[in-house]
């Protein structure tokens, strides 16, 4: 069995070491003890305000990094659990995750800040804090940066040794899925009808490519080829910017204001994006992604249906998934629960004018990671985040 570490890295673990990690994954799962909040305390105290502080200093660099870590994250935990599974390239055993093709795969950028903040945890504690926990982290931390809420994060994951680019295929949902198709693919992973309209959400922040929807602007069945469920003046917006086979980069909501000093969407200096975060179009973590998506809905399913088909007209969803949002009666229904405003409780003004939303998105969060799949064999610490340090990974079955 050979042991694979990072090339130009010198470590001073023994291959005694990190075979025993492996072994002992097969013993407790993918956790090395009972997950909890204080797992690093004693290992490695360090751990935490390293992730946070790589984390702010990346969205500042660039403010796109936050929505390039949240849906790293996702893409993760929706495979075979938050095992850091995402982050392997690809082996002799085929095409790793990232390389699925998927139409929202998770931008470069996130994968070197998780690079950056491995490298930086390892000076300090090697072999100790995985990357399935580092990812987890910066996921949150990325959020909160954007006036999102935290949530508990519990630490203690192992690395998992598997990532295949079919099994991204066939568990993430696509750009035009409907509601019953993702209701099905978030119930795959134990996550309900509630949580997969609440970790929509996600949309709130980041980009999508103009090839993503340029079906929905041109080759749809309503006037001039636009999708009729797509409100007709943010249509045109949309192809404003995205002519017919344009390779720019659009919201995925466009709200808050401007991105640029001049309305021109370019950025004079690095440090002004970080000014501009909680104003900015695009850029901030709140609940305008579903007063957007609502739209208007004229009703065409049999009367007293729980799952009645409603006609979508005037959503301002970005992504067709978004729009089937409110292609159901409780959908729509829990839609607009997300874009209410409750002000109960203690709470920041941000928090009260975002209620439930964030109080909702902090339980589908804690939910989302602490996915795990128990058919997976063991795990480890890894040294690099992009490879594993034992080649023990059998390949999957049923694939």
């Amino acid at each position: 069995m050979a042991l694979s570490l990072p090339q130009g890295t010198v470590r001073t673990v023994s291959f005694a070491s990190l075979l025993f990690l492996a072994l002992i994954a097969g013993v407790h799962g993918r956790y090395r003890h009972p997950p909890m909040v204080s797992f690093y305390t004693r290992e490695c105290p360090e751990a935490r305000g390293i992730v946070q502080s790589i984390v702010k200093s990346a969205i500042e660099r660039d403010i796109d990094s936050a929505a390039a870590l949240w849906n790293l994250h996702y893409h993760d935990c929706f495979v075979r659990g938050c095992d850091g599974s995402i982050l392997l390239e690809s082996s002799y055993y085929g095409p790793a995750e990232k390389e699925s093709g998927v139409p929202d795969s998770p931008k470069e950028i996130a994968y070197d800040i998780i690079d950056e903040i491995k490298d930086a945890i390892e000076k300090v504690c090697p072999v100790t804090v995985s990357c399935a926990d580092i990812l987890t982290l910066a996921a949150r931390d990325a959020v909160v940066e954007l006036g999102g809420p935290g949530w508990k994060v519990c630490s203690g994951r192992l690395d998992g040794f598997i990532s295949y680019a079919n099994e991204s295929k066939f568990y993430m949902p696509g750009p035009d899925a409907n509601y019953r198709t993702l209701v099905k693919k978030f119930a795959l992973k134990g996550l309900t009808e509630m949580d997969m309209v609440v970790l929509s959400g996600a949309h709130t922040i980041g980009k999508v490519k103009c090839s993503v929807i340029e079906s929905s602007l041109y080759n749809s069945s309503g006037p001039c080829g636009v999708d009729p469920t797509l409100d007709p003046t943010y249509a045109m917006e949309l192809k404003a910017q995205c002519p017919v086979g344009s390779s720019n980069l659009v919201f995925l909501d466009p709200t808050g204001g401007d991105t640029s000093v001049n309305g021109s969407g370019t950025v004079p200096y690095p440090g002004h994006r970080r000014l501009l975060a909680t104003k900015s179009a695009g850029n901030t973590v709140d609940k305008n992604y579903y007063v957007r998506v609502s739209g208007k809905n004229a009703k065409t399913g049999s009367a007293g249906s729980s799952d009645q088909n409603l006609k979508v007209r005037n959503s301002k969803g970005t992504l067709k998934s978004d729009r089937n949002l409110v292609s159901t009666k409780s959908g729509k229904a829990l839609v607009n629960r997300e874009a209410g405003n409750s002000k109960k409780g203690k709470a920041s003004a941000a928090d009260k004018e975002n209620q439930p939303f964030f109080h909702d998105l902090v339980k589908s969060m804690e939910k989302l990671s602490t996915l795990e799949d128990p058919s997976s064999p063991g795990g480890e610490i890894r040294c690099n985040c992009r490879s594993r340090n034992v080649q023990t990974a059998p390949p999957p079955v049923g694939y």
